[in-house]
């Protein structure tokens, strides 16, 4: 064995925090956050999916993915694909 290895250290990768708000059987929200599960930090990917008809749509506030909008504010942003 080298020096400095410590072969007794087990790393586990973490998952995102994600949460998922159901307005009703036609209409979510699906949050992930990069780092923390602090909901009203700006560190949220937000998407909404809904149905019309047979088909599910989904989209991003504004079109964006980035981790930057605030999950405590989900139904005030404008969604869009």
């Amino acid at each position: 064995m080298g020096q400095g290895t410590d072969f007794n250290v087990i790393q586990h990768k973490l998952e995102a925090p994600i949460l998922i708000d159901e307005l009703s059987s036609t209409e979510y929200y699906i949050g992930e956050s990069n780092n923390t599960n602090k909901r009203s930090g700006n560190n949220w990917r937000i998407k909404r999916i809904w149905k019309v008809g047979n088909v599910w749509n989904f989209g991003f506030p504004d079109g964006n993915q980035d981790y930057v909008f605030s999950w405590d504010d989900r139904d005030t942003y404008t969604y869009s694909s």
